[in-house]
């Protein structure tokens, strides 16, 4: 018992000279979404050397007395092949494009005056990247989320411009759309997970939909493309239904009259004893 409690005490000295901290973070992602997670660096001390492991296995490297000079690596089987982005001024790293095969546990050993040691788990769900409506139906870009709290900050924008917004550092809340002609209030905002909803689609609300939710363990981006369709023409069918149905009726009306005329015109003789 004496011994078990020297080593833990051993092991929490340790920790506290060389600053290493293991705790996880989860991050939950799309396919086809990019996400960078963060080393909590501005920027990295010059005599900083950082090492990004998937799996255990190195994938990206980065060694600040050099000046940076990231390397990245396709990692197993080339699962990572030109989707891999390393940060030279932070050493935080990009995963773009992200697929079912980049789900795993990610980390990050720091070499610098503090050592320290930072983890992910990541995983990676099926998502529709295409959202087809009807016009005049609602819209609904959801962010993915049970609740935002953990987000510092969530944008959504639409062809550059920002149409909806959760800044905790401005403590802003809402859509952006007051003064936009193409929405004109018609952008609902989700206060629990952040979902944005169209009210009242317009074809002109057809476009590409990117979404941006950032703290300090990790930012994701996504992109929603919507096409909003127009209602089929049903009230052209029932014109050309009515146009046939009465071209038939004055083709009934020309037979009969033609009849009528034939037999008027052969007369009829009495003859009367």
């Amino acid at each position: 018992m004496r011994n078990q409690t020297f080593l833990f005490g051993v092991l929490l000295l340790v920790n506290g000279m060389f600053g290493v901290d293991a705790d996880e973070v989860s991050v939950s992602v799309m396919v086809g979404d990019s996400v960078t997670l963060h080393t909590d660096f501005t920027e990295t001390p010059r005599e900083s050397k950082i090492i990004w492991k998937f799996n255990n296995q190195i994938i990206a490297k980065m060694n600040g007395a050099n000046g940076g000079n990231p390397s990245t690596y396709d990692g197993p089987g080339a699962v990572f092949k030109d989707r891999l982005k390393l940060d030279k001024q932070t050493g935080s790293l990009t995963i773009t494009n992200i697929r079912s095969e980049h789900v795993g546990h990610y980390s990050v050993d720091i070499k610098s005056t503090d050592a320290k040691l930072k983890t992910f788990q990541v995983t990676v769900h099926g998502g529709v990247k295409t959202i087809s409506a009807m016009k005049g139906d609602p819209v609904n870009l959801h962010t993915g989320v049970i609740e935002i709290r953990g987000y510092d900050l969530i944008l959504w924008t639409t062809e550059g411009n920002v149409v909806a917004e959760v800044n905790k550092q401005t403590n802003l809340f809402g859509p952006r759309d007051e003064g936009d002609v193409r929405f004109g209030g018609r952008l609902h905002l989700h206060r629990e997970t952040g979902d944005l909803t169209i009210s009242d689609s317009k074809t002109t609300d057809s476009g590409d939909y990117h979404l941006h939710m950032s703290n300090s363990a990790h930012t994701l981006e996504r992109t929603i493309r919507v096409i909003v369709k127009t209602q089929p023409q049903s009230g052209a069918a029932s014109v050309i239904c009515n146009a046939g149905v009465g071209l038939v009726v004055w083709a009934v009306f020309l037979v009969a009259r033609f009849v009528d005329n034939e037999w008027c015109g052969k007369g009829v003789s009495v003859n009367i004893k």
